[in-house]
């Protein structure tokens, strides 16, 4: 994975890069390559199954030590929304449901138009935005 994956997961994006939290330090040409690497119908923009396919990829990219969960020392770049999921729990780890879980939020976030569609601009205001 290129991005800090956490896609928006950095901040996202980190993409998810590594989600979309990782992405908050990566320029924008890092962003472009993030979105065309994971945009399989080539249209210019990550929907939501892309997204969801990224996402997984991530989560078991940032999964060092394989356990099948990750540890907030795995999430270096992770979004509020991300940290604010593990802080919840009673332990210092996110399953894979609630990793995508958390990503989705900050889709929902950056999908400013809310056309169900993530564009490398609207990604990258919502790094900017989180930082």
């Amino acid at each position: 994975m290129r991005i800090a994956y956490g896609c928006l997961a950095a901040s996202a994006l980190g993409l998810l890069l590594t989600g979309l939290a990782a992405a908050q330090t990566r320029s924008d040409l890092d962003t472009k390559t993030w979105v065309k690497e994971h945009d399989k119908n080539a249209d210019g923009a990550l929907d939501r199954e892309e997204f969801f396919q990224a996402v997984v990829e991530a989560f078991y990219f940032r999964d060092k030590y394989k356990t099948g969960y990750l540890a907030i020392e795995e999430l270096k770049e992770a979004s509020p929304e991300m940290l604010s999921a593990v802080k919840r729990k009673d332990r210092d780890k996110l399953s894979l449901q609630e990793y995508v879980n958390a990503m989705f939020r900050d889709f929902e976030a950056a999908d400013t138009d809310k056309d169900g569609l993530l564009t490398v601009e609207e990604i990258d205001v919502y790094i900017r935005t989180v930082k």
